[in-house]
Order: structure tokens, then C-alpha cells, then sequence
């Protein structure tokens, strides 16, 4: 049985023991055991991690100011130095790695110089001393060398008869802590009262050594065969080659990736996780990147100053008003996934730390204006001028919220002719349970456009793929449609706003200062006359067929199908007044 670095309290049934003046204790149910005999190797292990914890700290204080930062400067390079010098053995990297080794070694003979100098303070560290690789261990080496001398030690352990020791129990026992426990496990005693006893015991405490043992030797032919350096350093090797002529594996190129990529948002977007719209934004936006970057191998895409470099060169563009903030924003955004989905691919070993910090470092703040609306005055003139076709999907939009994509979606279940209101729930957030389907009274004006129009589809060519369609354009196809080609890009077909523009361009070739005008402001004209209304305004998230925001909403307040109706007929004549909108069409423009 082991011998004791700490006194045994019988009474208590804890260790206690004092270091450099230090007190310590812990109880056996803490070791988990009751006794002396059951605790004793786990309180020798807690000891001397005490002893390890109190040397560590009272070395720390009696170092000089801003010599911590030197000491670990000098460990990381000194870390990265011999596997550098291990991979300049081939010829393929020597030429390269050479000058990096050197300057290296001229950084760790500054710091040793400073370190070597017996004054009271030392100055800050100079940039010009710093690790310029950011080397660190590679732990993933270590752990999977452990592993394997665990598996050693499990196999072993069977040839020698020591049945009791289960795979899942050396698994779980490949470090010092764990190794320890096996000692304390309920059949231990069984066998501790054999006549093996001793063979057992021996085995069980050597094991630890042995696993270490061989986990040491294992990293170092793991070291030899790799370069022991983690992918930043690799990556800054691998760039390194490409510069000189070195070809890079194909599994390892950055455009081997993005196409994998590309891949997988395509097969997103055809289980429909995502739309062919932001299907579209996304290869555009890795696009960018991948024209941006000069990166032939995928290792540095996660690394800190290539990400500094891709935000620095975005930031630099929209001051200059090359681009806006928005879109700065979105290509930054399709970037952090793209490495996510490297990482989660394991490609890249960790997301990176920069990327995981709150703040403001990495982002482009978006200037929000208030919202522009379409004066009455221009509402009525743009109705007055509209031919009937154009005249309804605005009058839609107005009475509904509905955008140009979402009356092109519309289908004819959502639609009763009957009681002439519509059915709907957003299709941008339909998968949604919480969204809502809003129940919409339709002006008499706009009920009448819609019987007119419907009625008149019996001219359209027919095309079954498009029959449950409630408006098509006049050769029977959608108005409004979105889809990946089979060249993997995608296109957008939205009729009634290029109708709309048209209208806008011609109103302004006949003389009119026709303001800036987008189709999307009809809604938000709407939107705006219900949000400064008293009576309505709390109607307004419904109207427009947003989620609910408060738990009273989402929980408790079962709304009425008909609680829009006063509100729409008030947003009738506030619009309109009394007097219901003219047929219009002075104006002619593309059929649609």
C-alpha cells in the first residue's frame, strides 16, 4: 500500500496537511472513500496538485512587473522552435522555414538578454519580441496519442488475466485522476482479498506511469510525423509553399471547399431549410470572398489576420462608398459561416476566439432612416393613372399589406369570394407556427377587381404546375416567381414591380416630379396611417402578419378573426375619404 504525503484524521475521516505554512484538508467522501485504506492514493494525487497550485502562485508574485508576459512569449516560442527545426529535414520546406526558425531564435536570445538584466521592473514587451507565429500546443496530438496508449494499456491488462478492468473503465482512465479511482471501485476489495493482491495492486498503480509513458513516446513520433504545429502555423507554412511553386492537396484547397459549400446550401435550399433568394445571396456573397481572397489553401481562412484582413478591406470599401453598410454586413455574415460550417466540417479544428467575443469589433452599423411612405396625394394619382390590372395588386397591397411576392403566391384556397376576404399568412415566415393567419376584410373596390380579374383568367393559357395560383400574368405563368437554375444560380421573376416602375417612368416622361417611389411603400404607407391611429395602433403588428411580441399575445389573447374589419374600413377612408378610387388607367402601360 502506498505510502502517505498527509496526515490521516480518523475522526473525521479527512486528510489534513500543512505546505509552506499553507493548511490543508479534504474529506474521504470527497476522494470517494470512507477510509484510510480507500482514499489514501487519491489523497496522495490531491496533495501534490496542492502543492503544484501553491508553487505556482507564490512564484508568481515574486515576479517582476511584465515578466509573466515575457516567460510566456518565450515558452511559445521555444514550443514551436523544435518542431520548425524537425519539418526543415524536408527539402520542400527548408528553403522556407529556414529564415522563420532564425528569427524565432533572434526574438528568444532578446528575451532571454531582458530576463537576464537584475532590475526591480521590466519594460513592456516589444511587439518586435512577440511569437509571430501565435503557435500553441497541439492538444488534439496529445489526446489522440492517449487514447492510443490507453488502448495499449487495456490490451495488456487482458493478457494479464485482470478481467475486471472493462474497456469503458480504461477509456475513462487514461490520466493520473482516473487511474487512481480504480482502486475504489466495488470490486476491488473482492480482489483485494485474494491471493493476487499484490500482483493487482502493482498493476493498477503502475498503470498510470505506463499510460503516460507511452503517451509521451507516442507524441513525439507524432510530432516527427507532423511538425507539431497547430493549423495556424501550418497554414502560414502551407502559404508559404504555394508562394514557391509547392503544390497544395486538392482536399486542402480553399476552392475545393467553397464548392462543397455551395453544395450544401444548394440541398438546403431544395429541402426548402432556405429560400432560392437566400440561396442566391449566399453564393454571391462567398463569391466576393473567394474573388477577395488570394488564399489558395483553406488552413488560414480562420486565423486572425486574414480575418482582420477580409473586415479591414469591407470596412474600407463602404467609407470610401463603394459599397453600403448592409451589404458590408451580409458578406461579413456568409463569411463567419462559411468557417463555422469549416469547423462543424472538421476541416478547421475550433472556431476562432476572435469570432467569439462580443463587441463591436467585426461589425458595420446599419443607419436605420425612417421609414418612407407614399403621400395620399401620389396614392391617388399613381390608382388614377394604374391600368386595372396594376391598379388591383396596389389596392392589394394597400387593403392587405400584401408585397409583390406575396400576391403572386397567393393561392385560391386563401381567397372567398363569398364573404370577400383573404386568408393569409406570410410566406416569408410561414414555417413559423407563432405567425399568424390574418383574416382580411376586402374593400368593395378591391373585391371587385379581384372577381373582374379571376373571371378574366379564363383567357390565360392554362398551365397545370401553376393551377392552384389565385392571379397569374396574361400567358397563364406566375406573376411573381424565384428559383435555382440547373447552373446552380439562382433568378427572381416579380412582374408586378417592374409593371409598377414602368408606370413610375412613364408618369415622368410626361412632365409629372414624380418623387422616389419603390412598390414595397405601399405597405409601409398603410402600416404607418394604423401605427399613428390611437384606436388601432395595437392592430398593427396583426395587419401586417408579424408573430406576436408580448406573452399576453403569444399565450392568452385569442384574437377574433374580425378584428381587423373596423380597422381596414377606417384605413379606407382615410386614404380614400368617403368617395371610392376612380377607374384610372390614363396611363398605359406593359400588359402583365
Amino acid at each position: 500500500m502506498a505510502d502517505a504525503l498527509m496526515g490521516w484524521d480518523a475522526k473525521q475521516s479527512r486528510w489534513r496537511a500543512t505546505y509552506k505554512k499553507i493548511p490543508l484538508q479534504i474529506r474521504a467522501s470527497v476522494l470517494g472513500g470512507s477510509n484510510y485504506a480507500d482514499t489514501v492514493i487519491a489523497a496522495n494525487q490531491w496533495f501534490r496538485q496542492q502543492q503544484a497550485r501553491i508553487d505556482g502562485e507564490l512564484a508568481v508574485e515574486k515576479l517582476r512587473p511584465n515578466e509573466v508576459g515575457y516567460l510566456a512569449e518565450l515558452e511559445e516560442m521555444e514550443s514551436v522552435i523544435k518542431p520548425l527545426s524537425t519539418l526543415i529535414r524536408n527539402p520542400a520546406y527548408r528553403s522556407m522555414l529556414v529564415p522563420i526558425v532564425a528569427e524565432l531564435k533572434q526574438r528568444v536570445s532578446g528575451i532571454r538578454q531582458i530576463l537576464s538584466k537584475t532590475t526591480p521592473t521590466l519594460p513592456p514587451l516589444d511587439d518586435k519580441l512577440r511569437n509571430p507565429l501565435n503557435a500553441h500546443s497541439l492538444q488534439k496530438i496529445e489526446e489522440e496519442a492517449a487514447i492510443e496508449a490507453t488502448q495499449i494499456v487495456a490490451d495488456d491488462l487482458r493478457e494479464m488475466n485482470v478481467e475486471w478492468v472493462s474497456d469503458e473503465e480504461i477509456e475513462d482512465t487514461y490520466d493520473y485522476d482516473g487511474l487512481e479511482t480504480l482502486r475504489q471501485r466495488s470490486q476491488w476489495n473482492m480482489y483485494a482479498r485474494s491471493a493476487v493482491e499484490s500482483a493487482i495492486e502493482d498493476r493498477i498503480q503502475n498503470t498510470a506511469e505506463t499510460i503516460v509513458s507511452l503517451q509521451s513516446e507516442l507524441v513525439r513520433e507524432k510530432k516527427k510525423e507532423l511538425g507539431v504545429i497547430d493549423e495556424r502555423v501550418r497554414g502560414r507554412v502551407e502559404q508559404m509553399l504555394i508562394e514557391n511553386g509547392v503544390a497544395v492537396p486538392e482536399n486542402k484547397q480553399l476552392d475545393y471547399h467553397i464548392d462543397k459549400f455551395i453544395t450544401y446550401q444548394l440541398r438546403r435550399q431544395k429541402e426548402s431549410k432556405i429560400t432560392a433568394g437566400r440561396f442566391g445571396k449566399i453564393r454571391a456573397s462567398i463569391e466576393y470572398y473567394q474573388q477577395w481572397s488570394s488564399l489558395v489553401s483553406v488552413i488560414r481562412v480562420g486565423t486572425k489576420d486574414h480575418i482582420d484582413a477580409y473586415y479591414t478591406s469591407l470596412s474600407d470599401k463602404k467609407i470610401a462608398g463603394e459599397i453600403k453598410a448592409r451589404y458590408a454586413r451580409d458578406l461579413f455574415a456568409t463569411f463567419k459561416m462559411l468557417i463555422l460550417w469549416l469547423v462543424d466540417e472538421g476541416t478547421l479544428s475550433t472556431y476562432p476566439d476572435c469570432l467569439k467575443r462580443k463587441g463591436d469589433r467585426y461589425t458595420f452599423p446599419v443607419n436605420r432612416q425612417r421609414p418612407k411612405v407614399v403621400t395620399q396625394e401620389w396614392v391617388h394619382k399613381i390608382l388614377d393613372t394604374a391600368n386595372p390590372r396594376l391598379k388591383l395588386f396596389i389596392l392589394l397591397t394597400l387593403n392587405c399589406g400584401l408585397g409583390a411576392s406575396e400576391i403572386g403566391q397567393l393561392t385560391k384556397e386563401e381567397y372567398d369570394p363569398i364573404t370577400g376576404r383573404i386568408n393569409h399568412k406570410r410566406h416569408k415566415t410561414e414555417r413559423f407556427a407563432k405567425v399568424p393567419t390574418v383574416c382580411y376584410k376586402l374593400w368593395d373596390v378591391t373585391k371587385a377587381l379581384l372577381d373582374k380579374e379571376i373571371a378574366n383568367r379564363k383567357k390565360c393559357p392554362k398551365y397545370a404546375e401553376f393551377s392552384h395560383c389565385l392571379l397569374v400574368n396574361q400567358d397563364g405563368k406566375p406573376l411573381w416567381s424565384e428559383y435555382v437554375c440547373n447552373d446552380g444560380k439562382s433568378h427572381k421573376s416579380d412582374n408586378i414591380t417592374n409593371t409598377f416602375k414602368r408606370l413610375v417612368a412613364k408618369l415622368r416622361e410626361t412632365g409629372l416630379d414624380v418623387p422616389s417611389i419603390s412598390y414595397y411603400q405601399f405597405r409601409k404607407t398603410s402600416a404607418s396611417l394604423i401605427a399613428n391611429e390611437p384606436r388601432f395602433r395595437t392592430y398593427n403588428g396583426l395587419w401586417l402578419g408579424h408573430a406576436p411580441q408580448t406573452m399576453g399575445d403569444q399565450a392568452y389573447n385569442a384574437l377574433d378573426d374580425t378584428i381587423l374589419d373596423d380597422c381596414i374600413a377606417w384605413l379606407h377612408d382615410k386614404i380614400f375619404g368617403t368617395k371610392p378610387p376612380s377607374e384610372g388607367g390614363s396611363v398605359k402601360t406593359d400588359k402583365i
